[in-house]
């Protein structure tokens, strides 16, 4: 049976953000993102995290900037919201079939130019019916002037477990019913720290049932997952140490997705789905004879 042909204007969009409030961070995001058949699988500024924005790129301290939005974790108060937000703005974006890609430029709380953004995303056809295959990747350097970017977290601040900073995907606010998978075990706990270089999600949202399979390229950074409260993921890039970059080694983060119209009862179909993703190699679940 042919592969039907993808229309990835309306399976993802992306929104500049320039009229996001100075406290969410601006950023552009992509929201909504869709399956097949339309659901919504992402969520802007829900009302539990009014700074959370789609699928985007944010960390909570980069250079001492809080490009997250939100409140700022601090050693001696906690969390404290302060006026050190910064912003991104898209400098261009090109759209090709089935690609697009552009600049982002990351500008700190002071307005000082920080660092320069090469974000692609990619749109690809899948063989199992109601599937979809997206990539997102992300590449960082430092500004002119700058000699290096370092990123930090409210983990490496000692809140224990709170390392999120990265590409982050927030789902809607209305998921039930959530399972999910990868190769620490079932379950949001086993994969949150891990290093699993896959992450599967089978949630209900607007009714329907539907399960994103998620990819790092190696190698693997440990996972932020939240499914208690709130339904978000994404690779953790500063989970226990700060992460610094400079121009000779810029900060690369990538993530891959399977994104499936349809529940998932185990690891084994999650990872048949993953297998038909073009740009990821397969890696093998725990029980299976390498």
């Amino acid at each position: 049976m042919p592969i039907p042909a993808l229309e990835p204007a309306r399976l993802i969009a992306l929104v500049p953000g320039s009229g996001v409030a100075p406290a969410s961070a601006p950023r552009p995001y992509f929201h909504p993102v869709r399956s097949l058949s339309g659901t919504v699988l992402t969520d802007v500024a829900p009302a539990d995290h009014i700074h959370h924005l789609g699928l985007s790129v944010a960390f909570s301290d980069l250079n001492g900037t809080n490009f997250w939005g939100g409140s700022t974790y601090t050693q001696d108060l906690g969390p404290v919201v302060l006026p050190n937000h910064g912003s991104q703005a898209l400098d261009s974006w090109t759209e090709e079939e089935g690609r697009a890609s552009g600049t982002v430029l990351w500008t700190s709380r002071h307005g000082t130019l920080l660092a320069e953004e090469r974000r692609t995303v990619e749109v690809s056809a899948h063989p199992a019916p109601g599937t979809w295959s997206l990539s997102l990747t992300s590449v960082m350097v430092p500004a002119a002037g700058v000699p290096a970017l370092e990123v930090s977290s409210s983990a490496v601040k000692g809140r224990s477990g709170a390392g999120y900073g990265g590409i982050f995907w927030r789902f809607p606010a209305d998921c039930s019913g959530t399972r999910v998978f990868s190769a620490a075990g079932a379950g949001a706990d086993p994969a949150h720290g891990s290093r699993s270089p896959w992450l599967a999600i089978s949630t209900v949202t607007g009714g329907a049932p539907v399960t994103v399979v998620l990819a790092q390229d190696a190698p693997a950074r440990p996972w932020f997952i939240r499914s208690e409260g709130y339904l978000g993921v994404g690779p953790a890039v500063a989970w226990s140490e700060k992460a610094v970059a400079d121009a000779a080694r810029p900060l690369v983060q990538s993530l891959h997705a399977v994104i499936h119209d349809g529940a998932v009862a185990s690891p084994d179909q999650a990872l048949h789905l993953l297998e038909h993703h073009p740009a990821v190699r397969t890696p093998s679940h725990p029980d299976r004879t390498p």
